[in-house]
């Protein structure tokens, strides 16, 4: 899918290793800092609490996927005797950074730890009167960077009187990589690794959430950009069921056709990767099992994912995932539960911004489109505002905007579904528009900031206006309120199966919005191959 970034992957770099505020230091460092127990099934833990929340941090919900479980399905925890701390977030994920290897074509610095499987929970200060709405989030990153304390959502939890918790989960070709070999073990030819963790740390939540507070039968699952594709994903499994009680995609529409992927047609380029590692022949699992991480999270991908060729990302028709999400969701075959699904105004431009002259916006759409590149020259010429910006629609639309809308239609034969644009064009972007070379606008992931209403590596909120804050507010409220306001509907039109309304969020006021199809040229974007898995 995306494939022409970066001048920016340095500050994605960034975020995925050296910033972490869900390590939440105002809380573990505040001058009324007490500490706190839980007692899990697999025993004890000791958390913090200050400054009105308690967290609990680098809590494991699986075994460490190490030596002969790499490439396997999570274990459970193993139990532990006496208090095991709880003070400090856990170690992100083995991972590669640098400009090829965010999009799977490897190299890259490593760092993180196989060791990873952690979540972290966070509260209001206190015991709980009675059982608390539990939040649980997946983190974007093209399934190859991230981790959950990248985010803190320690103010969504305190002012919206939720228990939240952030998941790692594998990532690379660790959580991704499919083999024909790897059926010797009885799970499957693999590639799904990663969503394996994931609902491995939803069926610990079920377990385990109550003993700080949380109500397990209550679970809103939220998600953003390769988080909220892996959502799309859980909703396809028949293992999710029960799990959550309602979800929330972000910028991850899963109905984009490059994203879509058999694992039966990734297992055979499997093989090719353990080749490029020095693992052919006959015993090649077990030579993976004996590469160093740090190897095997430089190597290029093989396979197709996320972003096509060269990526990574789950697959379907496995145990796992019978069905592809489209299929799923148009049979009715998926976890039926209310849905919220959004996108961002200018999403693709956080990804356009090498495109500064008009041979490099008519080099990059040709290829990026193929047979449809003549036509989106045609509907998305140049302004004023650059190639950049018209290329970063184009791709907004198309990746985006129009799979988001499609989404929102087929989900809405079954169960109810909100939609939404984040649209604040004013969102205080870390770099300065000099570097970027153009005015990023709503970009991708630019909401993240909103919806917990904290600080991270693309958005300070201490630069946000008034009318920024007073957004980030109503949207948390939102986020929170999902099943559990009586008024909701109200606020929040549904989308029926026809298109309908979307809420458009903006600093100067929200507004319901019924040009978004047309606005986001899905006509167009829906006759082409490259278009969203259309409801028929």
């Amino acid at each position: 899918m995306i494939r022409f970034l970066v001048v920016l992957g340095l500050v994605l770099t960034c975020g995925a290793c050296a910033t972490h505020p869900g390590a939440v230091d105002k809380v573990r460092f505040a001058r009324d800092r007490s500490f706190v127990q839980a007692t899990t099934e697999a025993g004890r833990l000791r958390g913090v609490e200050g400054a009105g929340v308690r967290a609990f941090l680098g809590v494991p919900y699986a075994a460490p996927p190490v030596g002969d479980l790499r490439w396997r399905g999570p274990r459970p925890v193993q139990g532990w005797s006496g208090v095991r701390d709880a003070t400090r977030i856990g170690s992100d994920c083995t991972q590669a950074l640098g400009r090829e290897a965010i999009l799977g074509g490897g190299g890259g610095l490593v760092v993180g730890s196989e060791d990873c499987l952690f979540v972290n929970i966070y509260a209001p200060a206190g015991a709980a009167a009675q059982a608390r709405p539990v939040m649980v989030y997946l983190h974007g990153g093209a399934f190859t960077i991230g981790a959950g304390a990248n985010y803190d959502p320690s103010r969504l939890a305190a002012e919206q009187d939720r228990v939240v918790v952030t998941v790692n989960f594998r990532l690379g070709a660790l959580g991704w990589l499919a083999l024909p070999a790897f059926a010797d073990d009885g799970e499957g030819v693999g590639g799904n690794w990663g969503l394996m963790d994931q609902q491995a740390a939803l069926r610990w939540v079920h377990d385990n959430i109550a003993a700080f507070g949380g109500d397990p039968g209550d679970v809103t699952l939220f998600a953003e950009s390769s988080g909220a594709w892996s959502a799309c994903y859980l909703m396809a499994s028949p293992g999710s069921e029960g799990l959550y009680s309602r979800v929330i995609l972000q910028s991850g529409p899963c109905l984009e056709p490059s994203s879509l992927n058999a694992a039966a047609d990734q297992a055979g380029p499997g093989l090719a990767f353990a080749a490029n590692l020095g693992c052919p022949g006959p015993h090649v699992v077990a030579c993976l099992r004996q590469t160093p991480a740090w190897r095997i999270a430089r190597g290029a991908s093989t396979r197709s994912g996320i972003n096509g060729p060269g990526s990574w990302g789950p697959v379907f028709g496995d145990a796992m995932v019978p069905l592809s999400p489209p299929e799923a969701f148009t049979k009715g075959a998926f976890t039926r539960v209310p849905v919220i699904v959004g996108s961002n105004t200018d999403e693709g431009r956080l990804f356009a911004v090498e495109v500064r002259d008009m041979d490099r916006y008519e080099k990059e759409t040709h290829w990026l489109y193929g047979d449809a590149g003549t036509g989106a020259l045609e509907r998305y010429p140049v302004d004023a505002e650059g190639p950049a910006v018209a290329i970063a629609q184009s791709f907004t639309d198309s990746r985006f905007s129009c799979p988001a809308d499609s989404l929102r239609r087929l989900l809405a034969r079954h169960v109810p579904v909100h939609g939404y644009e984040f649209a604040d064009r004013e969102v205080p972007f870390i770099l300065p528009d000099w570097i970027t070379g153009l005015d990023m606008g709503a970009y991708h992931a630019s909401e993240l900031a909103y919806v917990f209403g904290t600080s991270w590596i693309f958005t300070d909120t201490d630069r946000w206006t008034p009318e920024q804050r007073a957004l980030s507010e109503r949207m948390m409220a939102l986020w929170a309120g999902f099943g559990q306001d009586t008024e909701f509907d109200a606020r929040w039109p549904r989308v029926t199966d026809g298109g309908g309304p979307v809420v458009v969020f903006d600093p100067a006021g929200d507004r319901v919005d019924t040009t978004f199809h047309d606005r986001h040229q899905c006509g167009f974007w829906g006759g082409t191959a490259l278009g969203p898995v259309e409801p028929s």
